[in-house]
């Protein structure tokens, strides 16, 4: 990670720092006491936030953007295991367990802001305060949902329904209904990395899409994906 944002005061650190579900619920002088171990940092589009193999050393909360957890195989190629963004905090159960990564953490938006955290501060104040405790099992939960959304995904079947799957799991994490009933997921996703994420070949991907937009089931952007109607997406997997 690099870059630290620049902090004309110590407002902008605090109120991030009050955003994240760590802290959400402690109160002003409780947050001056921890601004010393957070920093905030903003990443680009390729780089990383850890490496595979690298030891764990903070928690990073993702502010803003996109982050995705790769894996390098024995043939040199890449599995795509995870998307995370805004409001979630990849590999938690990693660094809390002070465990080395097992893949590699790289921003796949524009550019990412994080929010870091040190790990043995956290934990310290995890152990002797339930506020901090309840949120950190919440960031649990979400993660081993996230792990059995994936499992669901590839479990689906066809290409068709395993993408409409993921599409409808980042629609339940990200998606915001707008008032004429469409859902948008904030960011956008090239063909390869979906394929990548289910297993498919890109250019299945590339036909399956193309049919949707043609049915408007689905619009993929640059920024954002569009589900007019999320209730014919769920269609596609139930049938």
């Amino acid at each position: 990670m690099s870059r630290p944002l620049p902090q004309k005061t110590e407002t902008m650190l605090r109120r991030r720092m009050r955003g994240c579900r760590f802290f959400a619920d402690l109160d002003e002088r409780e947050l001056l006491e921890l601004e010393t171990t957070c920093s905030l940092s903003t990443v680009r589009r390729g780089e990383f936030l850890w490496r595979h193999g690298a030891d764990s050393h903070s928690f990073h909360y993702i502010v803003s953007g996109l982050v995705e957890i790769r894996r390098p195989t024995p043939s040199a190629e890449v599995t795509l295991m995870a998307f995370f963004g805004p409001t979630e905090c990849p590999g938690a159960p990693v660094v809390l367990e002070r465990r080395r990564y097992g893949a590699d953490a790289v921003v796949a938006s524009a550019q990412a802001v994080i929010l870091s955290i040190n790990a043995v501060t956290l934990i310290e104040r995890m152990q002797r305060d339930s506020r901090v405790a309840n949120a950190m099992n919440r960031t649990l939960l979400a993660q081993l949902r996230l792990l059995h959304g994936k499992i669901d995904v590839m479990a689906a079947g066809t290409v068709a329904r395993r993408l409409a799957l993921f599409l409808l799991n980042l629609a339940d994490r990200f998606g915001d209904e707008l008032e004429g009933g469409e859902t948008v997921i904030p960011f956008g996703l090239s063909r390869q990395q979906i394929a990548t994420y289910i297993d498919a070949r890109v250019e299945t991907v590339i036909r399956t899409l193309s049919v949707w937009k043609k049915s408007r089931v689905v619009l993929i952007h640059r920024d954002s994906i569009v589900l007019p109607s999320i209730d014919v997406l769920r269609q596609s997997v139930a049938g």
